[in-house]
């Protein structure tokens, strides 16, 4: 019989009566945090003391669903990174309100260094998000690492906790779905360079009217940005092929 694995995240040793807490849907809730937050709480390992070392900075996400950062060489957490992998990332709406009554998540994994071939994507994904990015992106120490998630934890707001959703409840299946993808590019292109049309799309996901564009497509859905937002439009049901692509875009707006 195998040894059975600890969790990475210790769940707690007190019982929690689950019908004391507001019920809420902690898988969507999870993915919209991790769609929609700009700002995410980085916290490395120093080397030498063992004590955690945390920063702020920009999450963007890949077509699947995981997470990537930007770090230069010469950060101390770009450091600590090298010498031990193992990070957390928290990510939360940080300049909405009170922190405690909204949505925030928590992801504990390894970071990995994003390989060569993959970069020039991931900058592009990332510079979609942030346009400013294209200043530093540029420096010779730069370097982009993905979280591989190995522990997730989700906190709605007061009595709205969850930590029995699992790594795979975040990700995009991307099989099935090369035709979308192939195209998702020129799609983004295509629907941007229609005016109106993006700030439609993130009127529908719930954002405010504005100067919005589409950041990247994957087969459950859109995500959009404006110069201080995000947002995700969720299809109703998966999209694989551009005519499933051209229904779901056919929605009427509120």
């Amino acid at each position: 019989m195998p040894d059975q694995v600890s969790p990475v995240i210790t769940p707690r040793g007190a019982k929690i009566e689950a019908s004391a807490g507001a019920p809420f849907e902690a898988v969507r809730v999870a993915r919209d945090v991790l769609h929609t937050s700009r700002i995410a709480a980085l916290a490395t390992l120093d080397p030498v003391s063992g004590y955690p070392y945390t920063t702020a900075t920009n999450v963007a996400i890949d077509p699947d669903g995981t997470p990537f950062f930007f770090a230069a060489r010469l950060a101390l957490h770009a450091r600590n990174i090298e010498a031990d992998p193992r990070i957390s990332l928290t990510l939360a709406p940080f300049n909405k309100g009170d922190a405690l009554t909204l949505p925030r998540l928590t992801l504990v994994g390894k970071a990995e260094l994003i390989g060569e071939d993959d970069v020039p994507d991931a900058k592009a994904r990332y510079i979609a998000r942030y346009p400013k990015a294209k200043l530093y992106l540029s420096l010779p120490d730069t370097q982009l690492y993905r979280l591989r998630i190995e522990g997730v934890q989700i906190n709605g707001g007061p009595a709205r906790n969850a930590s029995n959703i699992t790594p795979d409840d975040l990700k995009t299946e991307l099989s099935g779905a090369e035709e979308l993808m192939a195209a998702a590019e020129t799609e983004a292109t295509r629907l941007n360079a229609i005016k109106g049309e993006a700030s439609r799309l993130a009127v529908l996901a719930g954002a405010k009217t504005g100067r919005w564009s589409i950041t990247t497509i994957d087969p459950d859905g859109i995500n959009l940005a404006s110069a201080s937002d995000l947002a995700r439009l969720w299809f109703d049901t998966r999209v694989e092929t551009l005519n499933q692509f051209a229904k779901a875009l056919s929605q009427p707006s509120n």
